[in-house]
C-alpha cells in the first residue's frame, strides 16, 4: 500500500476535529511513526501532509494562518473565499479575470511539464505574497529512467554530482502575467526579479499579445541588466477565452494537451542568466517555501518522482 493510501486511512484517527486544536507537523509525524514505523523520512511525511492539505476533498486540512493540521469537514461556510492558485485549477473561482488567469497558468504549467520538468504551484492569493515568491517553481530533475509512472533517478549520476559538489536539481522561479497592459510590463518584470532572489534563475512569462517594439526593447534591456529571462506565449484574448476551462487543460492527456498548446506560440524575448543558490537564503526561507523544499527533499531521499509529482505539485 502506498504512503498516500496509508495516510488516508490513518490520519482521520489522529487529527483533531477543531482547527483551534490543530497539531503541528512534528507532532503529527511522531504519531504517524507510532503506527507506520521508520520507513518514511520526515521530509516525505511533511510533503504528503502539505500536498494532501491542498486538496479540498482530502482528510487533512491546514490552518489558514499559523501552523498545524486538523481533520477536514465538508461543512465549511461557502462564504469563505478560496485560497491561492490551487482553486483556479479546480474551477472554484469563476470571475472573468480569474478564469483567464487560471487558463494562462494552466497553459504555462503544461508548457513546462510536457518538456519533462516538474512544476510547483505556489499559493499566492494572500496579500503580500506576490513580491516575495513567484507563481510557480520549475524543477529540472536529475538523470533517470521511467518505470511505469515513476521517474527513477540514476544513483550513480546523483553520487557523481554529490562528489563534485554540483547542484542535484535546478530550480527556476517563474512569474506569469496574463494579458498585461503596456504600463504593467515593467512592474511585472521587477516582480519576477524580486521573487527570484532565492532560485537559480528567474523567468517572466507573458501570456497574451506580443508586446510592441518599444516594450520589447525595454524588456530586453532590463533582462540584460538583471538576468531575468522573458518568454511570450502569444495568444489573443479571444483565443484564450475559447480554450477549455483551466482544470481541463490541467488534466488533458498528451494528445489533448498537444492540441491545446498548438493554439499559442512560444516566443523567447530574452534569455536569463543562472545564478547559484545561496545557502544562507535557503536557510531563512519559510512559510510557503517549506512545502516546496519538503517535496524536493522527499523526492531526492527516495530517489524517484511519482507521476503526479513529476507533473505538478499544487500547494
Amino acid at each position: 500500500m502506498s504512503l498516500r493510501s496509508q495516510l488516508d486511512e490513518l490520519l482521520p484517527t489522529l487529527l483533531p476535529d477543531n482547527a483551534a486544536q490543530a497539531i503541528k507537523g512534528t507532532e503529527l509525524i511522531r504519531l504517524v511513526r507510532l503506527q507506520l514505523g521508520e520507513e518514511y523520512s520526515d521530509a516525505s511525511l511533511r510533503y504528503h501532509f502539505s500536498f494532501m492539505a491542498a486538496e479540498p476533498n482530502s482528510v487533512i486540512a491546514k490552518v489558514e494562518r499559523g501552523q498545524g493540521y486538523y481533520k477536514r469537514t465538508n461543512d465549511k461556510p461557502k462564504s469563505i473565499p478560496p485560497r491561492g492558485l490551487l482553486p483556479l485549477f479546480l474551477g472554484e473561482d469563476d470571475s472573468e479575470y480569474s478564469t483567464l488567469r487560471s487558463k494562462a497558468l494552466a497553459l504555462v504549467v503544461r508548457q513546462y511539464d510536457t518538456s519533462g520538468r516538474g512544476v510547483f504551484v505556489f499559493s499566492t492569493g494572500e496579500q503580500g505574497n506576490a513580491w516575495a515568491q513567484p507563481d510557480i517553481a520549475v524543477i529540472d530533475w536529475p538523470e533517470g529512467d521511467w518505470e511505469e509512472s515513476t521517474l527513477i533517478f540514476d544513483p550513480s549520476a546523483l553520487e557523481r554530482k554529490r562528489m563534485l559538489g554540483a547542484p542535484l536539481i535546478n530550480i527556476q522561479s517563474v512569474c506569469v502575467v496574463c494579458m498585461p497592459s503596456e504600463d504593467q510590463l515593467r512592474k511585472e518584470f521587477f516582480r519576477a526579479l524580486s521573487s527570484a532572489h532565492w532560485s537559480q534563475s528567474g523567468e517572466l512569462i507573458i501570456v497574451g499579445e506580443i508586446p510592441d517594439d518599444a516594450s520589447c526593447s525595454e524588456l530586453r534591456k532590463l533582462s540584460a541588466q538583471f538576468g531575468i529571462g522573458i518568454i511570450c506565449i502569444a495568444i489573443s484574448e479571444s483565443d484564450l477565452v475559447n480554450l477549455p476551462p483551466a482544470e481541463e487543460i490541467f488534466k488533458a492527456d498528451d494528445a489533448q494537451c498537444e492540441a491545446i498548446l498548438s493554439c499559442a506560440d512560444q516566443i523567447r524575448l530574452a534569455t536569463g542568466r543562472p545564478t547559484p543558490i545561496s545557502n544562507e537564503m535557503v536557510d531563512i526561507l519559510g512559510g510557503e517555501f517549506v512545502p516546496l523544499f519538503d517535496w524536493l527533499t522527499a523526492c531526492l531521499e527516495r530517489g524517484s518522482v511519482e507521476n503526479y509529482e513529476f507533473r505538478v505539485s499544487c500547494y
